[in-house]
């Protein structure tokens, strides 16, 4: 009966051991895929904050002095602004690439006048990545 008792003993630990075991590597799993999934929408999070420089002129209107701003700021960039005033809205628009010395005076059509109001849009591009800002102006 001594043999026995102890056999039973024996399996049962053993079971005991294997269901421990399982239960540990499910749990690693689900830990893991847990980890990953929150790792995608911190990456993702990321990747949205990336751009609220350039998002928040969307829909919003500012001065013609933040213009100019804005302009000098992203000068050094890739980042294209367009400016359309209430002069030059029948030319060929480029997008401004000048320097703060180099803006255009105020007889031009391209004229940024400081007290104006101007529109932000965001211009996107066919891979939804942001390409351009175009500021209409509104007075």
């Amino acid at each position: 009966m001594d043999n026995s008792l102890k056999g039973l003993i024996l399996a049962a630990g053993v079971i005991i051991t294997c269901l421990v075991v399982g239960l540990g590597f499910y749990l690693s799993r689900e830990a893991k895929n847990t980890s990953n999934n929150g790792a995608s929408q911190i990456s993702s999070m990321n990747t949205e904050y990336q751009d609220v420089d350039k998002t928040i002129y969307d829909g919003l209107k500012i001065s013609g002095r933040e213009v100019v701003e804005l302009i000098s700021k992203s000068a050094d960039t890739n980042f294209k602004i367009t400016v359309i005033t209430g002069k030059n809205r029948a030319s060929t628009l480029t997008p401004y690439t000048a320097t703060p010395t180099s803006f255009p005076v105020q007889s031009s059509n391209d004229y940024i006048n400081p007290t104006g109001q101007f529109l932000g849009e965001i211009i996107y591009d066919d891979n939804k990545v942001i390409n351009g800002l175009t500021l209409t102006q509104k007075d």
